[in-house]
């Protein structure tokens, strides 16, 4: 259903503080600012009557800006990942335009939720049978933990890799209690404890609803580190531009793959969409270990900017920019029969 006033909303969350965490954290949350930026002129090189709405102060004023907007002409572009700082809140904001009659790209909210809690995420895939590391959950520093060392302690409800730093792989006790006690005070949350795979790591890009086309599979690079407890992607590798695991850690892509594990990590990350519920688009990352790729984080709302990994998988499958922003938004309207 589409007519003369039909129109693309791209919707993201415009935060100047954090509700949690460090405060560097900030690097990542405003990321999503420039991100609708290139959605947007994307969209817009393509031919699409295209507008930006940022969700900043509470819903009630949300509401209000999209009750200018009807649902019945507006699709929405959802590329908001958070609400006043909080990743925990980003689902209220879904749930606000579901609620009003919006349809949009992306995960629905029951699906967002479940995404972004960690431990949800892991029983939802061990239930459809897919690997994931073994795993506990601590919301204090203190327990009795029956996993094998090496682990890697993570917040259990954060992405971007906040709140991992090279001291979040541990290999005792000691070490384990302390980090523990970091997560749950620094963001006032349980922090989940996963058997930490010394392998290889690879980013899987997936596009579509009822077929799923897996984009090139992409490895990231960590020959520049020597110890193996240490090849793991930190916030610092991720978003401090001059530190020198940003610079020295690239993703090649292809990954060099047998067809037999390209078969396998492919399976594990279909199983991952579909189990989770993913719709339009998303990408997993798998650290792939003696034949078994294990699920170790699921983006049911990737970073698609222009210096991101789904982008560097789908330029790999000879897209440009603009036709990978229109591919996602071309499956979200077919799958709401919008024509």
């Amino acid at each position: 259903m589409t007519d003369q006033n039909f129109q693309v909303a791209i919707l993201f969350n415009d935060d100047t503080q954090i509700a949690r965490g460090d405060t560097k954290d900030l690097l990542a949350v405003q990321y999503t600012v420039t991100v609708a930026r290139e959605i947007h002129e994307a969209l817009t090189s393509q031919g699409y009557p295209v507008t930006k709405i940022a969700v900043r102060g509470n819903l009630e004023e949300l509401e209000d800006i999209l009750a200018s907007y009807p649902p019945k002409h507006t699709f929405i572009y959802n590329n908001c990942d958070g609400f006043n700082g909080s990743n925990h809140d980003a689902v209220k904001v879904i749930r606000l335009i579901e609620r009003m009659g919006f349809k949009h790209t992306g995960a629905s909210a029951d699906s967002i939720e479940m995404c972004i809690n960690k431990p949800i995420s892991k029983e939802r895939l061990l239930q459809f049978g897919v690997p994931t590391p073994r795993y506990q959950v601590f919301d204090r520093a203190e327990g009795d933990f029956h996993l094998e060392f090496p682990v890697i302690v993570k917040p259990s409800v954060e992405d971007a890799s906040m709140g991992i730093e090279l001291d979040s792989v541990v290999s005792n006790q000691e070490n384990l209690f302390r980090k523990i006690s970091y997560i749950v005070e620094k963001y006032d949350e349980a922090a989940i404890v996963e058997e930490f795979i010394t392998g290889r790591e690879l980013a899987v890009s997936m596009l579509g609803n009822e077929v799923i086309e897996v984009l090139p599979i992409a490895e990231e690079d960590f020959s520049w580190v020597d110890d193996p407890l240490e090849q793991l992607l930190t916030y610092e590798s991720k978003w401090v531009i001059d530190s020198p695991y940003y610079q020295n850690i690239p993703a090649r892509v292809p990954a060099v793959l047998t067809p037999k594990e390209q078969q396998a990590v492919k399976k594990a990350a279909k199983g991952s969409f579909r189990a989770m519920g993913l719709r339009d688009f998303g990408r997993v990352d798998i650290r792939f270990k003696d034949g078994i790729p294990y699920i170790i984080d699921i983006n049911e709302l990737p970073d698609l900017s222009t210096e991101a990994g789904f982008w560097n998988s789908a330029r790999a499958a000879g897209m440009s920019y603009p036709q990978m922003i229109e591919r996602i938004l071309q499956h979200a309207l077919k799958r709401e029969d919008w024509r």
